[in-house]
């Protein structure tokens, strides 16, 4: 791992009285601001540059240690992470920035946070600018205000007011990767800081938790099915094979699939929530000529899986499934085909594992205690499985905002959420520091 750098010419760091709840507060101004400026950069997959270069700046500018550099395809390639259908990394830069620390060859508490957003195609849909930060009451609008720029606000506005709280280096590492990819290859962009070096004691994957620490996340296969048949004139139609009409029997077929997979193995962190395993189709596209019945028709989704559940034991129960219940119903098996072009593990961190206790801990001190109910697990996929996999790192999922939010149009976080999570965060840094 290359030596990170630090500002050449370093500012004075301004020490407010207090803790940090008091540092954070007089900061609130400023990070608002910070938010604002990264909701204007339009860090789709594969254009994350600029966000990465803006949150250097500001790195640089308060005296954090930062860490840039490229990952090449080639390199990445090598690892089973790296193989997942993407986006080229060339031009996508990570980002690790950190407290100054004088122990840094130790391992760390690391942030991770990723700097693509999913695209906003129809703004006419948006009563807010998606790419342009607005401010109504104490929301703020704009995509990706809570997946994930306002997450990373909170842990930027935390780490620094514990450096401006604590009296030299740190007594341990504490990072904050700032990765490429999330939104188009799980996983991906997080290896990129492996490759680099990077080793954790303990992750917070930053992702729109509702304020509140979660020990789990899915893990998920994205699917691609072809369906072929034989294309005629539509006059004549039953001389040919519509691949339209058999593909609304693949949906219905992974609608059942996802109802029969509802009572396997349940997962108690994962009980409140109806679905046990998700199937979702995202794109449906079919036919080539007007008039004709079409001779190919293609959907694509993800099959979310449970922290437990084996990667190749579910796509082979999948495939299995699909093709068992389209025979069934008439559509031959020859005529369809299968491929998942992205994998990526789940998690699950036990609650007796130190960063949940300190995260527990955290939020009974904070005002979020009240919506406490006890650990539950992150609904979705995320990078928090790529670390929690290779390494064993206890990791949690945690920040501002819903996921009900996520990718919608007029996409918001509450601005009022990213301080709360910033203090809950800047507490168990504070006390993980203590334990070092």
């Amino acid at each position: 791992m290359s030596q990170p750098t630090i500002p050449t010419q370093p500012q004075s760091i301004q020490r407010p009285a207090g803790g940090v709840e008091q540092a954070i507060a007089a900061s609130r101004g400023e990070m608002k601001s910070l938010l604002c400026s990264l909701i204007a950069e339009k860090s789709l997959s594969g254009h994350e540059q600029g966000l990465v270069q803006l949150t250097r700046q500001w790195a640089n500018e308060h005296c954090f240690t930062t860490d840039m550099w490229q990952t090449t395809d080639e390199t990445a390639a090598a690892y089973p992470q790296g193989q997942a259908r993407h986006i080229s990394l060339a031009n996508r830069p990570t980002l690790v920035l950190g407290l100054p620390c004088d122990r840094a060859a130790q391992p760390a508490l690391i942030f991770n946070a990723h700097s693509d957003v999913v695209d906003a195609p129809a703004p006419e849909r948006w009563k807010f600018k998606p790419w342009t930060a607005t401010v109504s009451e104490d929301r703020i609008y704009g995509r990706g205000a809570c997946d994930v720029k306002g997450p990373l606000v909170s842990a930027l506005w935390a780490m620094q007011a514990v450096h401006q709280t604590i009296d030299g280096p740190a007594p341990a590492p504490v990072l904050l990767e700032l990765v490429p990819g999330e939104e188009d290859a799980v996983g991906l962009g997080t290896l990129t800081s492996v490759l680099r070096g990077y080793q954790a004691d303990a992750s917070i994957v930053l992702e729109p938790t509702e304020c509140l620490p979660r020990p789990a996340s899915r893990g998920g296969l994205r699917f691609e099915i072809a369906v072929f048949g034989k294309a005629v004139h539509g006059t004549v139609k039953w001389l040919g094979e519509d691949a339209i009409a058999a593909t609304r029997k693949v949906l219905d077929a992974l609608e059942q699939m996802e109802r029969d997979y509802g009572g396997i193995s349940p997962d108690p962190l994962f009980s409140d929530y109806p679905i046990a395993r998700p199937i979702t189709v995202d794109f449906i596209h079919g036919g080539r000529w007007q008039g004709m019945v079409a001779d190919e028709c293609r959907c694509a989704g993800y099959f979310e899986i449970l922290p437990g559940d084996g990667i190749d034991f579910c796509q082979n129960q999948f495939r299995n499934d699909l093709r068992r219940k389209l025979s069934a119903n008439g559509v031959p098996i020859n005529s369809v085909t299968v491929e998942f072009t992205e994998t990526y593990r789940g998690h699950r961190t036990p609650l007796e594992a130190q960063i949940c206790r300190l995260a527990e801990k955290a939020v009974a001190e904070s005002p979020a205690h009240t919506q406490w109910s006890g650990w539950k697990a992150f609904n979705s996929g995320c990078e928090a499985g790529l670390r929690a996999s290779l390494h064993d790192t206890p990791t949690l999922v945690w920040g501002p905002g819903s996921l009900a939010q996520a990718h919608a149009a007029d996409e918001f976080v509450n601005f009022n959420d990213v301080e709360r999570v910033a203090v809950m965060f800047a507490r168990t840094i504070a006390e993980w520091l203590r334990l070092r």
